[in-house]
């Protein structure tokens, strides 16, 4: 899967990601965002030094090293949502208590994508908690409680291992 297969082509982008093309492979993101009653689509190419971020058919160019500012600034506006990366470990294990959907205020869901593999976590936030949900290979869907800054630190973590992916992919073509 590439960035085109998430619906964004050079084209549609107003050219804006002509360089990440099939010679150049990228890494795509698309987070999906619901604060508020609103719900945010937002693709995201990394291709080398320069990448694009595309809502509702705009384009935006920024450098790759902001990557986590950008992402950062399209997330709802709750510290444990926005909070930096630091590779805190989870708070407790336990579940989420009665009327918890009621107390749910935000939902993200992040994908990663390079070649064919795909990566997706999804969190919620209450006020004052950050919780992880996980499908389960027995159908189910685990709920835990996530540290501040858990969205930053499997970001990170996603894209370092999706551009590992391709500089392996690279060296066994080179061999």
């Amino acid at each position: 899967m590439s960035y085109d297969h998430l619906g964004y082509t050079a084209e549609k982008a107003g050219g804006a990601i002509s360089h990440a093309s099939a010679e150049t492979p990228a890494v795509a993101l698309r987070l999906v965002t619901t604060y508020d009653d609103r719900t945010r689509r937002v693709d995201i190419a990394l291709a080398g030094q320069e990448s694009v971020k595309v809502e509702d058919g705009e384009a935006t160019r920024f450098p790759t090293e902001r990557l986590w500012p950008v992402v950062r600034e399209l997330l709802p506006p709750m510290h444990q949502l926005q909070a930096d990366p630091e590779g805190r470990p989870a708070t407790d294990d336990r579940d989420p208590g009665p009327g918890f959907a009621d107390d749910c205020r935000a939902f993200v869901a992040l994908a990663t994508v390079v070649e064919e593999k795909v990566s997706v976590r999804t969190w919620l936030a209450t006020d004052e908690e950050l919780w992880s949900v996980t499908p389960q290979s027995d159908g189910t869907t685990a709920i835990s409680p996530a540290p501040d800054g858990a969205v930053a630190d499997l970001l990170v973590w996603d894209v370092t291992a999706a551009l590992e992916e391709l500089v392996s992919q690279a060296e066994r073509r080179a061999s």
